[in-house]
């Protein structure tokens, strides 16, 4: 029997950045890897979450230190890039929403199977040891609130052995050994499936669109779209296009269940024919290719009701915690939020020895912010799969749910926050329950928008971010570090700039809804309470002015608010404006039929 003080249940893309990570910042520890699968894997293997975003991304290049190996191995990813608007139309006649130009704050188009191949030899060479050929077929977590050590019962062709262990962390993927274990196990009520496959040649997103269309092509100034996310958006579903650095280029469609159950795509002849149905520019690119991995998953969402425990000392990473959609790239940031949570357990464990009081504190704290904010995101796709069709709601949700992210939760991460003491951490868990609530409104509010007024596309281009905005701003200064105090006071700024956007979101909505259907409108989104959202200010009313009064507008755009201002820029101009009763007549009927029923939030049980 080896004794470790962790010993990590899976080798795949969470388990093995977690070793990495405890072997830099606490070297003396004693770390091992448990994974079934042998090398060489192949490059281009058969996982996803090729995809990261911000808070991932600098999970990896800074956090773990893999930036120049990030740089020289794979790509450097060029934002999330949409296309929404009649889907059996041509491309470039779809909303094109996306950065301009390469964005400041990094983030990567990963090969899965290079990167764990280079990672494995990074954790030996790092000092861990990595058992490859090994799975787990036993685990004895020891009792609760005991000093005697887990065991872990692991076997190969060579044989079985047992690891002796202060601490286990769960990397097992979809298998969750502690979660079956202890019936954690939670559904999370978002109903999307996926499939996917990869094709061994790089694909283009601009030979979707003939070269006659000499004005879309003209925007790709740097020659650089096809490194974007690129995601092609159509109700009830989206398909993603990501380039790979070994060659090949990733392919996937998610759908709601609702809309497009999977037995309609699920198997590789069905996904071609339902390409050709709702994707048809990009199905010529795809028949005769080889489809290699070709792989699915049904509901593949669920959710938890404890991912770390001091008292069992145990954590959950990965999908072995959660899951909630790839959307937005997320995968990576709840990898490097569970691994680092995680590995604050065992410094105060091992390393800091802090009170038992305080390590219990922080076992509460750390699961009420990583499944509130966990139950957040989810917030953010349940329900909303019709918005990926609609080319006028669809920008104005991308502009929340960016603002929002790059409000709280990536400065959050990127100035360590989940490093300091339990009892301050306590500050940022009440900031993020507000952020919950205001960013469950939102939702209601443009889920309702979406289902009554779609919208049209007209070709045209959204930049996101716009520069120069509170939104850009936003997303640069995560290059900058605070202390938490003046991060704290930062973000409440943010949650206060949050809730005019969302002031500004219900009166475009009001505006394109128009009055014969609000009252749909109120009963969709069980309307919000008036004084909550600071109804009645001085900004409302120069909001509504400039609504109504046209030959001044000129004149009071430079009093509006800055996120007004921005949001215009952005969004451009209020569907039917000039057109039917004014914001100021849509509101107060609004606030006369709405205000009866106040906006309420079902908390999710793990929070009750």
């Amino acid at each position: 029997m080896e004794e470790f003080d962790v010993v990590i249940m899976g080798g795949g893309l969470a388990g093995l950045t977690t070793a990495l990570y405890l072997r830099r910042s606490m070297p003396l520890l004693r770390v091992a890897v448990v994974e079934p699968t042998v090398r060489p894997l192949e490059e281009a293997c058969h996982k996803v979450g090729e995809s990261s975003v911000e808070v991932g991304a600098h999970f990896f290049d800074t956090v773990c230190g893999l930036r120049n190996y990030l740089l020289e191995r794979h790509l450097v990813k060029n934002g999330l890039r949409y296309f929404v608007g009649d889907t059996r139309g041509p491309l470039a006649a779809r909303r094109e929403i996306g950065p301009s130009e390469q964005p400041v704050v990094p983030s990567y188009q990963l090969d899965r199977g290079r990167l764990e191949n280079d990672l494995r030899e990074m954790v030996i060479a790092q000092g861990a040891l990595l058992l490859e050929g090994y799975s787990v077929y036993r685990l004895d977590l020891a009792p609760e609130d005991s000093e005697r050590p887990h065991l872990v019962h692991i076997a190969s062709k060579k044989g079985q052995s047992t690891l002796s262990a202060r601490w286990v962390f769960d990397a097992s993927g979809r298998r969750r050994i502690i979660q079956k274990k202890l019936n954690l196990i939670r559904p999370s009520g978002h109903t999307h499936s996926a499939a996917w496959f990869r094709i061994p040649r790089r694909l283009y997103v601009g030979e979707l669109v003939p070269p006659s269309e000499s004005a879309w092509h003209a925007r790709d100034v740097d020659k650089n779209r096809w490194l974007s996310t690129c995601h092609l958006m159509g109700k009830g579903y989206w398909v993603w296009l990501i380039p790979l650095s070994s060659g090949l280029h990733s392919i996937g469609i998610v759908a709601d269940e609702v809309h497009h159950p999977l037995e309609s795509y699920g198997r590789p002849e069905l996904a071609l024919r339902w390409i050709a149905e709702h994707e048809p520019a990009l199905y010529p690119l795809l028949a005769g290719e080889e489809m290699k991995d070709f792989l699915i998953l049904r509901r593949y969402a669920y959710t938890s009701s404890q991912v770390f425990s001091r008292r069992g000392r145990w954590c959950c990473i990965g999908e072995a915690a959660v899951f909630v959609d790839p959307l937005y790239s997320p995968g990576s940031d709840f990898i490097g939020l569970a691994a680092c949570l995680s590995s604050e357990f065992v410094k105060a464990d091992l390393i800091t020895h802090e009170s038992l009081d305080e390590q219990l504190l922080r076992e509460e704290v750390s699961n009420d912010f990583f499944l509130r904010f966990t139950e957040f995101a989810t917030t953010t796709f349940r329900g909303h799969s019709h918005i990926n069709g609609s080319p006028v709601v669809l920008p104005a949700k991308l502009y929340w749910d960016n603002f929002v992210y790059w409000s709280f939760i990536a400065p959050y991460f990127f100035n360590r926050i989940y490093a300091i003491e339990a009892r301050a951490h306590l500050d940022f868990n009440r900031l993020l329950e507000r952020f919950y609530l205001l960013h469950s409104r939102a939702q209601r509010v443009l889920q309702a928008w979406a289902a009554i007024e779609p919208g049209s596309a007209n070709g045209d281009f959204v930049p996101l971010p716009q520069f120069p905005s509170l939104l850009a701003d936003l997303h640069l200064d995560l290059l900058n570090r605070y202390a938490p105090a003046e991060l704290l006071r930062k973000m409440e700024d943010n949650l206060s700039n949050a809730e005019v956007v969302l002031r500004e979101l219900i009166l475009r909505a009001l505006k394109a809804i128009g009055p014969s259907r609000l009252s749909l409108f109120l009963e969709r989104t069980q309307w919000t309470s008036w004084s909550d959202l600071q109804w009645g200010s001085a900004e409302q009313e120069l909001r509504f002015r400039y609504d109504e009064e046209k030959e001044k507008r000129s004149e009071l755009r430079r009093s509006l608010h800055r996120v007004m201002r921005d949001m215009e820029r952005y969004l451009g101009k209020p569907e039917h404006d000039g057109d039917g009763p004014s914001m100021r007549a849509l509101f107060e009927l609004a606030h006369r039929d709405g205000v009866a029923k106040p906006f309420s939030v079902s908390t999710p049980s793990v929070f009750a």
